[in-house]
């Protein structure tokens, strides 16, 4: 019994910081930032959106896989790339100090692609801590 409500407590945990992660990443999308880190390469925006589109596909793959749906990777994938081109054009449509840049769908898509292979070689080490 305690073992079973544990798993649904950790279940919702999962799940909520999922759907968090997913709000947070629309929200600061969409919104004017006054302060961003720098690391002075360059590249800093599109290295940004290659890491929170990765987590993006690694947060939703283990909420799908934590529901045992069937190719939860698949779905992580394409939600990520998905939610990530929509975002990116709503920030031409809604917002005024935002624009839509291919290079960042670029990025995005290319985190994501990368978080997939290293989810698809790697499942068995992540699921294994689920």
């Amino acid at each position: 019994m305690i073992i079973k409500r544990l798993l649904v407590l950790k279940s919702i945990v999962i799940h909520s910081v999922t759907i968090s992660y997913t709000l947070l990443i629309g929200v600061l999308s969409l919104i004017r930032l006054p302060v961003v880190p720098k690391l002075n390469t360059g590249y800093d925006d599109k290295i940004a959106h290659f890491i929170i589109y990765a987590l993006f596909c690694l947060t939703w793959f283990i909420s799908l896989y934590v529901l045992k749906k069937k190719a939860s990777l698949l779905i992580a994938s394409l939600l990520a790339i998905g939610f990530g081109t929509v975002i990116e054009i709503l920030q031409s449509i809604v917002s005024i100090y935002r624009t839509t840049e291919i290079l960042d769908i670029v990025a995005n898509c290319l985190g994501v692609l990368t978080m997939t292979l290293f989810i698809y070689t790697k499942k068995e080490l992540i699921v294994k801590k689920l």
